[in-house]
C-alpha cells in the first residue's frame, strides 16, 4: 500500500526546522504532502497564502529527496473558498486529502512544537486524529522556528548583512535570497529611510 504523509504547517516561511521534519520523515513515505495553510485555526495572521505558496514552491524545488516524492497541496485554499472565514483545522484536511486517496495510507506529521501536549490538545478533534490516522512526531533536532525568522527581518536595526548572515541560520539560501527580494516581512519604510538595494 502507497505510504503517504502529510506535513501541514503555515510556512511563514519555510525554515530549516521544515526541512529537518521532512529529512527525519522521507525514508517512512512514498510521498509526502506539504499542506499550507490558509486560515490558521489559532487565528495567527501571516503573509497572504499567494505570497507563501510562492516560497513553499521555492523550497520544494530545492529540497530534493531521492526517495520521497515531495508535492505541495494547495487543498486548505480550496476548502476556504468554499467555506470563507471559517478555520481550516488538520482533521478536515485530513479527511478531504483521505477522499481524494482511499487507497492509500495517511499518516499525519508532526513538527516539535505541535507535538507537545499543551499545544496538540488545542488541535480541533486531536483524539480523533490519533484514533483514524498514524502519526509520526519528529524530534527536536535544531531549533528554528518561522518566528525567529519574522523577527530577524522586522529588526530595522539589522543592516542587510547582518540581516542575511542571519537567515542563513534560518532558511536556505534560496528562500532567503527570495524573501530578501521581495522584501517580504520588511517593515514599512519612513520617508527619511532608504531601502536596501538587493
Amino acid at each position: 500500500m502507497i505510504e503517504i504523509g502529510v506535513f501541514g504547517s503555515v510556512f511563514d516561511p519555510p525554515t530549516l526546522g521544515h526541512k529537518d521534519v521532512i529529512e527525519q520523515s522521507v525514508k517512512h513515505f512514498d510521498r509526502i504532502i506539504l499542506v499550507p495553510s490558509a486560515a490558521h485555526a489559532f487565528s495567527k495572521q501571516p503573509l497572504p497564502f499567494a505570497q507563501r505558496l510562492q516560497m513553499l514552491k521555492r523550497f520544494v524545488e530545492v529540497v530534493s529527496l531521492s526517495v520521497c516524492q515531495l508535492e505541495i497541496s494547495d487543498i486548505e485554499s480550496q476548502m476556504l473558498a468554499q467555506r470563507p472565514n471559517q478555520p481550516i483545522y488538520s482533521f478536515d484536511v485530513l479527511s478531504a486529502i483521505e477522499a481524494t486517496h482511499p487507497d492509500v495510507s495517511i499518516t499525519f506529521i508532526r513538527g516539535p512544537d505541535n507535538a507537545a501536549p499543551a499545544i496538540w490538545h488545542r488541535f480541533y478533534r486531536y483524539q480523533d486524529i490519533e484514533t483514524r490516522w498514524s502519526l509520526f512526531t519528529a524530534i527536536e533536532r535544531i531549533d528554528v522556528r518561522s518566528s525567529h525568522v519574522r523577527h530577524i527581518l522586522k529588526n530595522s536595526e539589522l543592516s542587510e548583512i547582518e540581516c542575511r548572515q542571519a537567515l542563513d541560520n534560518l532558511v536556505i539560501p534560496e528562500i532567503r535570497d527570495l524573501i530578501l527580494s521581495e522584501k517580504f516581512y520588511r517593515p514599512p519604510l519612513h520617508s527619511n529611510e532608504s531601502a536596501w538595494i538587493l
